[in-house]
């Protein structure tokens, strides 16, 4: 028979059989006079018992020795079916079904992933251990009645940052954002957040001393009523290399005066903190 009838028998198409053939699944047979490839009923048999086994998971290059395995337990004659398939071949089939379980198992953990995903309206492009920070902040952005919000409490660069933070931060990492920006809704404090990245935003580059030292009180004070929802562990260890990327990203904007406000803000909390711990 030609390739389209032995394809059309076994449910498969003729680029299938050129692609058993380029893997060596399928010996080339022999040429009729006129140069058509000519199968016999052998060749039709080894198709649908690739077909077969390929549908219970088999990959294709699996394939080829669970064959070789089921015709060596059968002997000579691999038409004959046989009482089981011996030892080998139930071994082969063993690892394929502990495969397939694991990735049942993998699956059901996806579905319940896109369930914590659905169910927190959090986008399929950041991990759920996210979602509270997320939430937190979106929750903040709604609750600010200030149209622009987060424009102004959050520079371009800060939301990179924070985008990448909530790929790679830890899960304690990303459960002290969420108490931070949970906080500061609870206790009234969105105005004061927005004061203060004003200032902070609003700061020249040739600033004075005056104006900084106001911009680092305000930023102290702001952060000390915060200061029960910070981990201290998180602020008395070096810096991993992800978090001194992620400051050199937020700090991209900012000029000299606001880099200065910054490191002096980050280094007086860090001393009080440690100070606590």
């Amino acid at each position: 028979m030609r390739s389209n009838e032995l394809a059309k028998l076994a449910g498969v198409t003729t680029r299938t059989l050129r692609h058993y053939h380029a893997i060596g699944l399928l010996e080339e047979p022999p040429r009729s006079a006129n140069g058509y490839r000519d199968y016999d009923a052998a060749a039709l048999l080894r198709v649908l018992r690739i077909r077969q086994l390929a549908s219970l998971g088999f990959h294709l290059d699996q394939v080829a020795g669970m064959l070789d395995e089921l015709d060596a337990e059968r002997g000579a004659d691999a038409v004959r079916a046989a009482p089981h398939d011996g030892p080998r071949a139930d071994e082969l089939l063993a690892e394929l079904d502990a495969a397939l379980e694991s990735r049942i198992e993998d699956l059901r953990r996806q579905r319940a992933l896109i369930a914590r995903l659905r169910a927190h309206d959090l986008a399929a492009d950041f991990p759920d251990r996210a979602a509270g920070a997320l939430a937190a902040m979106d929750r903040l952005a709604r609750l600010s009645d200030v149209p622009g919000f987060m424009n102004v409490a959050f520079s371009d660069a800060d939301r990179l940052a924070m985008g990448i933070a909530a790929h790679l931060y830890t899960e304690e990492e990303l459960a002290e954002i969420e108490r931070v920006f949970t906080a500061i809704v609870e206790r009234g404090m969105v105005g004061e957040y927005r004061r203060v990245s004003v200032l902070v935003n609003d700061l020249p580059a040739d600033a004075d001393e005056p104006a900084r030292s106001e911009a680092v009180a305000a930023c102290l004070g702001f952060l000390e009523q915060l200061s029960d929802c910070f981990a201290p562990g998180n602020w008395l260890r070096e810096d991993k290399d992800y978090e001194l990327l992620l400051d050199r990203t937020a700090s991209a904007a900012f000029n000299g005066a606001q880099i200065d406000v910054s490191n002096r803000v980050f280094e007086e909390f860090a001393r009080r903190m440690e100070a606590r711990a």
